[in-house]
């Protein structure tokens, strides 16, 4: 008798995205206070998708789709940890009563919130740091924590919020907005009051998750994301004592 055969997937998409990411970022920059490479697509799927059935085929195209689009919206991105976004899509994907449909809608907004935010939209955001480690999603969860507390970072609800919160920005851009305003060729938006060069944006993060102050950590696929700490104004103040701030 035979042994059973290993499932098998398609991984070649993922590889694809991956070496793209490592163009853009060839030590492939994680945000780990351990100091390691961010885990490659590949890793993460073979991580997670060990059914080698129709679920596991979604996810990876879904996986793959979402990493492209962050390839293309944020080329200038410093950091390439997608170990949370994987492990919480799968997790839920795997419990849900469609997972087919709860996939495309996830990673379908995903994607749109990257073209939406990203270097080709009128808001023009330099990173996808504050989606990927959570300060977007901290802040939100905060403003209404009794009805928001058990929403994940990734989960639809947060999704659905954040992809109309950019729609009313690109409106207020459109406008004229004393705050979000068109930007000169060329330039980013930064509406807050630290640097967001590359060279700060490292220092800052990286002593961020060094002091543990980020909320969502990425680059784990166990550790829980935290709202309920002041991290905007953490952050405030951590600019300020590494001399970053405007």
């Amino acid at each position: 008798m035979s042994a059973p055969r290993e499932p098998h997937l398609d991984l070649s998409r993922l590889a694809e995205v991956g070496a793209r990411v490592d163009a853009l970022s060839p030590g492939r920059a994680s945000l780990d206070p351990a100091g390691r490479r961010a885990r490659t697509l590949v890793e993460l799927a073979a991580a997670h998708a060990r059914h080698g059935d129709a679920v596991d085929a979604a996810f990876v195209a879904g996986l793959a789709r979402v990493a492209d689009a962050q390839a293309e919206a944020f080329p200038g991105n410093l950091f390439w940890d997608f170990d949370a976004f994987a492990a919480s899509v799968y997790a839920e994907a795997r419990v849900a009563a469609d997972p087919h449909a709860l996939l495309e809608e996830v990673c379908g907004i995903a994607c749109e919130l990257m073209a939406l935010f990203g270097a080709l939209s009128p808001i023009r955001f330099r990173y996808v740091h504050d989606f990927m480690y959570g300060f977007d999603w901290a802040r939100w969860v905060a403003r209404e924590p009794g009805a928001r507390h058990g929403v994940g970072p990734f989960a639809l609800p947060f999704l659905r919020y954040i992809y109309r919160r950019g729609l009313e920005l690109v409106e207020l851009i459109g406008r004229g907005d004393a705050k979000y305003g068109p930007l000169a060729d060329g330039s980013h938006r930064n509406p807050f009051g630290f640097s967001r060069s590359p060279a700060d944006e490292r220092r800052l993060l990286e002593d961020l998750a060094a002091r543990r102050l980020v909320p969502v950590p990425a680059w784990s696929s166990v550790e829980p994301p935290v709202w309920d700490r002041p991290f905007a104004a953490l952050r405030e103040e951590r600019a300020r004592v590494l001399g970053v701030a405007r």
